[in-house]
Order: C-alpha cells, then structure tokens, then sequence
C-alpha cells in the first residue's frame, strides 16, 4: 500500500475516524499495480473536521458540495470524501442534491457507486478488504454489474463509464447492467460535453484496445449518439485494399493502433493521435461508391468501392464529433488538430506515389503549422492507418499483435520532417524586401509575398531578387 495512503487513514483513525481506499486503487493494488489516482472515504469525521485535519497538506475544496477534498501528501494527490447520499431531482446528469453523513457504514456508502468492481474498499493501515456487494467474485470474473440498478440509472454518465471501463478493466458487462444501460440512451442529450469527453479521454488514453469499448457503444445502442461513428458500420471497402473489412472494423483497428502507438508518444500528443486515427476516414460515408450506384449508372464499375476525397470530406463530420465531446465552444486547438489531420491524412500516399518534390512538402508542412500539428503527428497516423490496412493485417496487424509498423509512406513523411528540421521551408522573401524595393504595405503587399512563396516552393534554388522579379 502507498506511503500517502497509509500516512492519511493514520492522520484519521488517531482522529476518531477511518480511512478506506476506495475505487481504481484498490483494484490496482489487487492486481499487483501501483495505484496512480488515490481516493480515500472518510468515516465518522464531519466535513469542517477534515478540512481543518488536513490543513498543512495544502487542501482545496473543489468539491465542497460533495464532500470531496484533495490535498497534497508526499508529491502525491490524494482525494478524500465523506460517504453522502445523492438524490435525483432533475434530468441533467448535476441535478442531485447531496447530503453528507460520516455516521453512514461502509456497506451503505458502496451502494451509490456504479459498478460492484468499484464497490470495494481497503483500509492501508491493516490491508483488509472490504467487499460489501460482490465486487471481488465480479473482478476475478471481469463482469461489469451495477451495483445497484435503481441508483444506477440516476446517473446516465454510467453508459459511457461502462464503455471505457469495459476496455480498461473488465471482460464483459452483465446482461441486466446492459439492459439499464440501453435504458438510459435518451438520457445523453443531457450529459455536459467535459463529462463526455472526460470518459473518451479514459478510453483512447489508457485502454490498451479502446475498439472494445466502442464496440460497447454498438451493443447497448449508445452509438446512435455518435452518428458520425454509427454511419462507418457497412460502409464497405475494396477487398483488395481493406481485407481486414468495412470502414468501422477498420476504423477499430487504426484506433487500436494508436494505442498501442502511445508510449512512443510525447504525452500531449497521445489525445491527438487517438482521435485523428479513430476519425480519420469518417468521410467514406458520403463519398464512397457502392454497388448500388454502379447498378444504377452513377458511376462506372471500375470506380467500386473508391472514396475520393474522402479526407477532405471528413473534416467537417470529424468537427462535428468533437464537439459532441468538448462543446462548440470547446478545445478549439485540439479539434483543429485533429481536424487537420483528418483533412491531409491521405496526402503522405498521394505526394509519395506521385514523386512530389520539396515544394509540394512544403506546402503540407505549412499548412499542418496553421493548426499546430507537424509532419510528425501525420506519420502516426499514416502508421495507424496502415497497421489496420495492411494486405497481411492478420500477421502484421494490431489483431495479431504484430503492427505493420514498417511502412514506407510514413517513413518518407519522416524523412521530410527531419529534411525540414535542418533546413526550415521558411519563406525567403520578407516583407522588408519589398520594402527595398519601394513597394508600400498594402493589399498588394501580401499578393505578392504569396506568390513568392509559392514561386520559391515550385523553384527552390533561386533566390530572393529572383523570385521578387519574377512575382512582379
């Protein structure tokens, strides 16, 4: 058990108290790992108590109302509660009123979580366990249940906690948890976008197959929620391209990928390389030919199966996704990352099938900087892509646990980045140019600054009085 578990539950028992580990930890720390997040119930000491308890520990109670204090011991976070007693009284997913109670038993406090795998509780001072609905029989089993089906449904974030703990902690969710869960889909539309995207960010970032976990969204008919997502199922692919199968099965794949992509990842572009992979082909659904339009003379049979364009397509459906998990408003540098990467995911092949020279990579280049994402991002994804398109995805693919890793699109990708590490595609004729030259900013000014940019990308080896005379 962690030394800031066991210095806490001793704080509080020489307090008249006890301290329980409750949640993830626990189940960490059954299964041989070092517990990350560390929550702590408090019995028997009333709220001001336990603040003032821990006063030299640097406290903040951002969760006043619920009892929930979080404070600083030996550089770990710890968060601390008093069991309480939450009753529905609206629709949204925050419409509860809360009453704390210390003198509540441990039994009663598990009741209101959601699943009986969460339900159990260790004290760090003797390392009993304390398993109060059947959460140890549940884990050993790996079955998600819920813990108590009439609390259960009050809170209809549960559907979505049960797709990324389904990925990340369990095998299976029990048949009757289902039911509730499919119960609850019209309960979505009143859940904030930041929950949302809180219990995604679980599943891309610490699943080891987030596919399971979308899949969950399928079973309990959660995916009618995502439409962006629901529309990949069926859409078919040319089977000489795509023998792993339809746009979802592959999307599942890539996103798979990505997972297992993550610890090569600096950390703050995990989210972004999980998203575009999962996204990156949503515009197949508009734009791929079908035998149906073959039949009916829409297109001829050869184009069976295309999807041109569908990258560019792609980009507005893959915004609207994201906002359904960050709000309009919300996380714009994030959704134009992922964005962008879904718009130019497919140029890598193109510019490398077509022997594109420095000047088309500097375009790509500059136009991945205007959204904060590098050719670096890009070659993840291309590798994503090609881990779940492979010819031989069943012996080099994520499915067989051996990724297509080896891909000469990406790899290409990478050289330009490093091409462009030592020699920077920065524009050669500056404003201060011009301005030799006698022109005044202006309109014009800008017109011709781009058509020297665009002048420099096709000829790279002339200079600047070159490029100006000839922009002129």
């Amino acid at each position: 058990m962690t030394n800031a578990a066991v210095r806490v539950a001793r704080r509080v028992q020489q307090a008249g108290g006890r301290a329980l580990l409750i949640g993830g930890a626990v189940i960490d720390s059954l299964r041989g790992v070092e517990p990350k997040d560390l929550d702590l119930e408090v019995f028997g000491l009333g709220w001001d108590r336990l603040v003032s308890l821990f006063g030299d520990c640097s406290p903040k109670t951002v969760g006043a109302a619920f009892g929930i204090l979080k404070i600083q011991v030996d550089g770990n976070e710890v968060d601390i509660n008093i069991p309480r007693t939450d009753n529905k009284v609206g629709v949204g997913h925050s419409d509860f009123t809360v009453v704390m109670d210390p003198r509540m038993s441990v039994r009663e406090a598990a009741r209101r979580r959601d699943f009986t795998i969460n339900t159990l509780a260790r004290d760090p001072i003797t390392g009993e366990i304390i398993d109060s609905w059947g959460g140890l029989a549940d884990l050993e089993a790996g079955v998600l249940r819920a813990t108590d089906p009439e609390l259960f449904v009050q809170d209809p974030l549960r559907g979505l906690r049960a797709m990324q703990l389904l990925a990340r902690k369990a095998k299976t969710v029990a048949p009757e948890t289902v039911a509730l869960i499919r119960g609850m889909v019209d309960e979505f539309d009143h859940l904030p976008p930041e929950r949302i995207k809180e219990e995604f960010s679980k599943l891309l970032l610490k699943a080891p197959r987030p596919s399971v976990g979308l899949e969950f969204l399928v079973e309990s008919g959660w995916i009618t929620k995502f439409p962006e997502l629901a529309v990949l199922r069926g859409v078919g692919q040319s089977p000489e391209w795509h023998p792993e199968g339809d746009v979802w099965i592959h999307s599942m794949l890539a996103v798979d990928a990505a997972a297992q992509l993550r610890a090569s990842l600096p950390e703050e572009d995990r989210e972004v390389i999980a998203l575009a992979a999962l996204l990156h082909d949503v515009g197949k659904a508009t734009t791929t030919i079908t035998p149906e339009m073959v039949a009916a003379g829409q297109a001829p049979q050869e184009m069976l199966w295309t999807a041109h364009g569908h990258d560019l397509a792609g980009m507005d459906p893959a915004d609207r996704f994201l906002q359904r998990l960050t709000g309009v408003e919300g996380e714009k540098a994030l959704r134009r990352k992922v964005v962008r990467l879904v718009g130019e995911h497919m140029q890598p092949f193109n510019l490398t099938a077509g022997q594109a020279q420095r000047g088309a990579w500097n375009r790509l280049h500059r136009r991945l900087a205007e959204d904060g994402v590098t050719l670096h991002h890009l070659a993840a994804v291309c590798r994503c892509d090609a881990c779940a398109t492979s010819s031989k995805w069943r012996t080099r693919s994520l499915a067989s646990g051996a990724p297509n890793w080896e891909h000469k699109t990406s790899e290409a990708v990478l050289a330009w980045a490093a091409e462009f590490e030592k020699n920077p595609p920065n524009p050669k004729v500056l404003g201060r140019h011009l301005v030799a030259r006698g022109m005044k900013p202006g309109p014009k000014f800008g017109q011709v600054l781009k058509v020297c940019l665009d002048l420099q990308d096709a000829h790279p080896d002339w200079g600047v009085d070159k490029l100006i005379d000839s922009a002129l």
